[in-house]
């Protein structure tokens, strides 16, 4: 039989090299990729490769074990110093091809590339992964095979020559399919590295002292079947749990029951030999066979007890080493093992106690002792202290860090990592750390956590599930606030992050172990084998900032934002990164960091996102993609942030992909080599909004400085579009085709900008939580108050905005009118551009326009109050004539339905007509633009202005209409009968249109009684002529009969014969009043005009008035100036006429036809005027002002004095009064009953007036005349009471009534009656009068 020389050489002790953790033969380390993570105190860590955003496909997929068990496997380190790993902007892994995965300020999370074909894309039912960090191997075992490769190597594919498969031979195979445990050993001369397995539920084992002896096919079978042993004294239904490398004193294998057994590789001789002898102090020398096994189960030793983890100590001698057995109880035993001596029981303790007490004092108020409970361990191979006293640093000692938990503190989601000092002198408890896992999903009974670390106690890695918890081990410095912080028992929180992987045995970790330190630039890291993935590697900065630096010991909202953003929508990223719990923070702590990412992604100044060896394009990309993932992140958890937080967010999104619409249209120009019209607008920007070049730019190109670093101020650039514009002088045609194609360009440019941003924001407001705000069109409809000045609609930029659509509009306009001289003119299909671009300018000024003026209106500023006004009443102008001038341009298509859109009807109604007159006379207007016809005749019109009627309804009524009156057609409104309830409604509700509209109810509607309240309104309401007024209330009352001749006698109302009453009413005031007219006519036939008839009838009738009250003598000039014009006379302005007139002049022709009757008439006026159903008040305050005129019209002191002489009787001379000739009427004239009230004579010293009297009656002049009518009134008071005392107006009035009513008494009367007649008081009265 053939053997290797490795074999035959270590049959010889003498010469063979043992091996041990001092002198091991370690392979050549495999280069590592420095660390991309900043050190504490720099800022700024490694950028993140773009290419990376996509993570391999998954590489594994294979069903979970049998047994869910994972072994660390520790071996010799090697011990390096560590410098500050350097700063960088490149690719964090993009030379070795690891995928970054994750990456913070304190740690980064690699996929590592390498994994061999035999596992990538395995079908197999089941697999565990061990790793041999000393040899930078990992070992895959299915229940059939053992795959072997260097996992840290950069290639995708190990090569051949370094990874192995080995085959279990079957006969060791389980039945069930299990998957055995294995381990990875040192071998004292090749590279490769040698193999452990164990069949968990058999106990066979079988060892190859190389792996690649095991997979050559070269060598004999026996050899690649390997060394087999097996496990004595097994137990029914025991298997092996847990497998821990702890050369060079052999393995350690952990079995369900508790008990522990040492598996030795040598024999005495030294040759290869697989020995097991479980640890045991009851049986001396652990013998194993079926006495073994009964006294082992007999004897009751420590297997019975319930261990919780094994771990491999130190080493104090060639072929030795501690291991360290811990039971959840807290009895910590330390055995003996050496390759060849087997293993005896060094120490044991019991540190439950001590830790208990050590937790109850830092911050748990209650620990019982009894239920403190021992989850794992591990052992630190770091040297004692410092500041130990000599007495320990002499004695042996073991430093172990516990994790350790109680049901209330697993209640509270908590657990402790304590420090332990384990030596002859007893326990000391070092430190205590606190874990806080209230965002780790509740752990199963039988998932225990797993505790790793670092060679240099600076980090612990605790794995609990599909959890990784990363814990900074470092120790608080002594400070004021940190001894105040112990002294309160307030100690804070060690650094700690918890890396999630995606829950589901799809993301299972199959395998786990540290890593050390292998250079002077990495820190310390642990590997880990995720199913349907690979090797995921997470590595840690060498120092952590300290737990009481509050800017730099803790994880923040806008870390784990970062995470989420930049990683965790990476396709088939196995973290989740996206977990509910990993947003756990205050909301404002959440939109300060959400605002501060947008801030960096903005300026280009995250560390994520490259800005060097990268296109715009993709920049832009990566910026955009990582705002939009933002937002959607913060969606999903119910968005925290305030809304103006929330409008931040998104104007920013806005502006990222308004600037990748501008660098689209910038690529397209430089592929096609022409000018670009962008740099020269950033070179004309003033240079406070833009980023200069500085050293770090190096000869950064301004385009593209502006692209990574100015985003943020994109609402900057809009205004200078336009100033980029430079016209030059001269009228070469060369000139004006550089012109037009600078205007095209900066049309262009403006259109990408805000079209982009209002699209944006219409498509994606409810993205960025904004759904309850109604967005229209990219418009927020309402809630401006709380938010700041929107970046689309800036004063500036809106205002140059509408300058640049002029200048677009204007210059097309004007090449349009120079087309004959076709060689000055610029290229047509530029023209045609521009004229396009235009409709779309103006539709976007519009969006700025509504946005900015419900911005205006919402503040609470009058300054911007007045802005708005100004801003919509100019627009609104300009707009119109806009539209105008696209449709002058041949773009009368885009005008109509622009106008449409701004529903601007005064506009689209002056198109429409434009289109009617495009029809009728076809061809159009001529035009450099080839636009569609507009339609192809005049039913097609008919047919558009059919839709707006149904469309816009009344408000395109009212413009059409209007516009058809305003053209001197408004007879076409009453031919519309199509549109014939439009027509009715727009002429009811216009006052001015009365005229139409009672025309149009007689002929259109057929409703006479609407007609004629439209007549009587249109008579009473402010028509003027007297001639008209009177046709139309006969026109009116002519309706009201219509009206009732329409409905049946029983359907008539009660209320039309008072309609036709009253219309008469109306009627004889006019009648009055055209009396009067001719009364007076006549007096002034001579004049020349009309200001001079009324200067000859206020000459004849109001020369009384003049002197002695001038006011009124100005009401009666103006009331006959009404009159002679033909104008209607108010009824109080009539009233006046007829009561102020003077004495009338003794013509018997003419006194015959009017004279003595004007204050009958006047009360009559006043009956007709209703103002009785009015205002009672007012009517009587009339009332007394007729009779008080009438009573004061003679001069009663001179009547007195002439009867006084004369020998006729007093009521003869008092017969050519005005009072007799009214008392007359008004005491035999038949009179309606409405009249004798009126009529009913006022005795003198009733007709005096009050204060309130007076102020009612001149309420109806100007306040300026109030006054002097006032006192005029008083002064026709005091000559009634001067008449009364003094002319004895009272004895008149009396005599003058008794001798009327004795004269309208019948003549036939009876005897008794003429007795009682003779006897009567006014005969009475008449013999008393004798004397005067």
């Amino acid at each position: 039989m053939f053997v290797p020389k490795t074999a035959a050489a270590s049959r010889n002790p003498r010469r063979r090299q043992r091996t041990s953790s001092d002198d091991s033969v370690k392979p050549p380390k495999a280069k590592r990729q420095r660390s991309v993570l900043r050190q504490s105190g720099d800022s700024q860590a490694t950028s993140l490769n773009h290419d990376q955003r996509e993570v391999a496909e998954p590489s594994i997929a294979i069903r979970p074990s049998d047994h869910d068990v994972v072994t660390t496997a520790i071996g010799p380190e090697s011990h390096l110093p560590i410098r500050s790993a350097k700063q960088g902007e490149g690719p964090s892994s993009d030379t070795d091809g690891t995928v970054v995965l994750s990456s913070t300020d304190y740690y980064t999370v690699h996929q590592l590339p390498a994994l061999p074909d035999q596992i990538r894309g395995s079908l197999s039912d089941s697999l565990r992964c061990f790793f041999a960090p000393n040899h930078q191997y990992a070992l895959a075992l299915t229940p059939s095979h053992a795959i072997i490769w260097p996992y840290s190597v950069t290639m995708s594919t190990p090569s051949a020559s370094h990874t192995f498969a080995v085959s279990i031979p079957e006969t060791c195979r389980d039945t069930h399919g299990a998957v055995p445990l294995g381990v990875l050993l040192s071998t004292a001369t090749g590279s490769h590295p040698g193999l452990l397995i164990i069949i968990p539920s058999t106990g066979k084992i079988i060892y190859w002292e190389t792996v690649s002896s095991a997979a050559s096919l070269g060598l004999s079978r026996q050899k690649q079947n390997g060394i087999q042993g097996s496990t004595p004294g097994l137990l029914s239904g025991e298997y092996a749990t847990e497998i821990i490398n702890c050369e060079p004193s052999g393995t350690i294998i952990v079995f369900s029951s508790g008990r522990v057994a040492h598996v030795t590789l040598r024999d005495p001789q030294g040759k290869p030999s697989v020995l097991v002898n479980f640890l045991s102090t009851s049986i001396s020398g652990g013998a194993g066979g079926f006495l073994g096994g009964i006294k082992s189960v007999l004897g009751g030793g420590s297997w019975r007890k319930e261990v919780t983890a094994v771990q491999a100590g130190g080493s104090r001698q060639r072929g030795q080493r501690d291991v360290i057995v811990a039971t959840s109880t807290g009895q910590v035993e330390i055995w003996d093992t050496h390759w060849n001596h087997g293993n005896a029981l060094k120490k044991k303790f019991d540190v439950r106690g001590d830790i208990a007490a050590s937790i109850l004092h830092d911050s748990v108020k209650s620990v019982g002792e009894a239920d403190l409970k021992v989850l794992d361990f591990a052992f630190s191979e770091q040297l004692p202290l410092e500041n130990e006293d000599d007495s320990q640093v002499s004695e042996e000692s073991w430093r172990l860090f516990m994790v350790v938990s109680t049901p209330q503190l697993l209640e509270s989601r908590t657990l402790f990592v304590v420090q332990v000092l384990l030596s002859g002198t007893g326990t000391r408890i070092l430190s205590t750390h606190a874990v806080d896992i209230h965002t780790i999903p509740a752990m199963r009974n039988d998932l225990k956590p797993k505790i790793l670390v670092s060679k240099g106690e600076s980090t612990a890695f605790i794995l609990i599930g599909q959890s990784l918890v990363v814990l900074s081990l470092k120790s608080h410095e002594e400070t004021p606030t940190s001894q105040l912080l112990l002294d309160a028992h307030k100690t804070p929180l060690s650094f700690q992050d918890i890396i999630h992987l995606r829950s589901g045995k799809d993301y299972e970790i199959l395998g786990y172990s540290s890593e050390g330190q292998f250079d002077d630039e990495s820190g310390t890291s642990c590997v880990m084998m995720v199913r349907n993935f690979g090797v995921v590697r997470v590595n840690v900065i060498p120092q952590f900032p300290s737990a009481l630096d509050a800017d730099e010991g803790q994880v923040t909202a806008k870390h784990k934002l970062e995470q989420a953003i930049f990683f965790g929508t990476m396709a088939q990223n196995p973290l989740n990164l996206l977990g509910d719990s990993d947003l756990d923070f205050p909301a404002s702590e959440i939109e300060q960091a959400s605002l501060e990412i947008c801030k960096e992604l903005l300026r280009s100044d995250s560390r994520f996102v490259p800005t060097s060896a990268i296109s715009i394009d993709q920049n832009l990309r990566l910026r955009a993609k990582a705002l939009g993932d933002l937002a959607t992140l913060l969606l999903r958890k119910g968005n925290p942030l305030s809304r103006p937080a929330r409008w931040e967010l998104l104007w920013g999104a806005e502006k990222l992909a308004a600037q990748r619409a501008m660098w689209k249209l910038e690529e397209e120009r430089r592929s096609k080599g022409e000018d670009v019209f962008l740099g020269n607008v950033i070179e004309s920007m003033n240079d406070k909004f833009k980023t200069l070049p500085g050293p770090s730019h190096g000869d950064a190109d301004p385009v593209r400085l502006w692209f990574m670093k100015d985003t943020h101020h994109m609402e900057h650039v809009i205004p200078w579009i336009k100033n980029a514009i430079k016209p030059r002088k001269g009228n070469s045609s060369k000139q004006a085709r550089k012109l037009s194609e600078q205007i095209l360009e900066a049309s262009e440019l403006f259109l990408a900008i805000i079209e982009t941003a209002y699209r944006y924001r219409d498509e994606h407001a409810s993205v960025y939580g904004l759904g309850s705000d109604f967005v229209e069109d990219g418009v927020l409809a309402d809630g401006y108050e709380s938010l700041p000045e929107f970046w689309t609609s800036r004063a500036v930029g809106y205002t140059e905005a509408g300058h640049l659509l002029d200048w677009e509009l204007d210059s097309c306009r004007a090449w349009i009118q120079q087309k004959t001289s076709s060689s000055d003119a610029p290229d047509g299909q530029v023209l045609k551009k521009i004229a396009e671009n235009s409709a779309r300018h103006l539709r976007v000024l519009g969006q700025m326009h509504r946005e900015r003026t419900r911005w205006l209106s919402a503040q609470d500023d009058s300054k911007l109050a007045d802005e708005c006004a100004a801003i919509e009443q100019s627009h609104v102008k300009e707009r119109k004539w806009q539209l105008f001038k696209l449709a002058g341009i041949g773009h009368l298509r885009d005008a109509l339905s622009l106008a449409e859109r701004f529903q601007d009807m005064g506009a689209l109604v002056e198109l429409i007509i434009e289109l009617q007159d495009q029809v009728k006379s076809q061809p159009g207007p001529e035009s450099l633009v080839d636009a569609p016809a507009m339609a192809a005749s005049e039913a097609d019109v008919a047919h558009r202005v059919s839709q707006y009627f149904e469309r816009f309804g009344e408000p395109w009524a009212d413009a059409y209409f209007s516009r058809q009156i305003s053209m001197g057609h408004p007879g076409a409104l009453l031919s519309m009968r199509k549109y014939q309830a439009s027509v009715t409604r727009f002429l009811r509700k216009t006052p001015n249109y009365s005229k139409l509209s009672w025309i149009n109810d007689v002929t259109g509607e057929e409703d006479y009684e609407t007609a004629a309240v439209c007549l009587e309104g249109l008579a009473l309401g402010g028509e003027e002529e007297l001639w008209s007024h009177r046709v139309q209330l006969s026109l009116a009352k002519l309706s009201n009969l219509a009206s009732s001749e329409k409905k049946q006698p029983r359907n008539r109302p009660s209320s039309l014969q008072e309609d036709i009453k009253r219309l008469d009413d109306y009627n004889e005031i006019d009648e009055i009043q055209d009396s009067l007219h001719n009364y007076m006519k006549s007096f002034c036939e001579d004049a020349i005009d009309r200001r001079a008839a009324v200067d000859l009838a206020l000459g004849y009738f109001g020369e009384h008035l003049a002197a002695d009250r001038p006011s009124l003598y100005k009401i009666l000039d103006d009331a006959l100036f009404t009159l002679f014009n033909r104008h209607v006379v108010g009824v109080d302005t009539l009233i006046d006429l007829l009561t102020l007139m003077g004495p009338l002049h003794h013509n018997d022709d003419i006194e015959g036809d009017f004279g003595g009757r004007e204050f009958f008439l006047a009360l009559r006026v006043l009956d007709h005027s209703r103002y009785g159903e009015r205002d009672t008040s007012y009517m009587s305050a009339l009332r007394k002002l007729i009779w008080r005129r009438c009573l004061i019209k003679d001069d009663w002191e001179a009547r007195g004095k002439a009867a006084e002489g004369s020998n006729g009787t007093s009521d003869e001379s008092a017969r050519d009064t005005a009072l007799y000739r009214t008392l007359s009427l008004c005491l035999s004239a038949p009179c309606r009953p409405s009249l004798q009230s009126l009529v009913v004579p006022l005795a003198p010293t009733d007709a005096l007036m009050a204060g309130s009297e007076l102020e009612i009656l001149v309420s109806r002049f100007r306040a300026e005349q109030q006054a002097r009518v006032i006192s005029d009134l008083k002064r026709e008071d005091d000559l009634l009471r001067q008449f009364i005392e003094t002319g004895k107006l009272d004895f008149w009035f009396q005599n003058l009534v008794a001798s009327i009513k004795s004269e309208s008494a019948p003549d036939a009367i009876t005897d008794g009656n003429g007795a009682q007649a003779e006897s009567s008081p006014s005969t009475d009265s008449k013999a008393r009068l004798t004397w005067v």
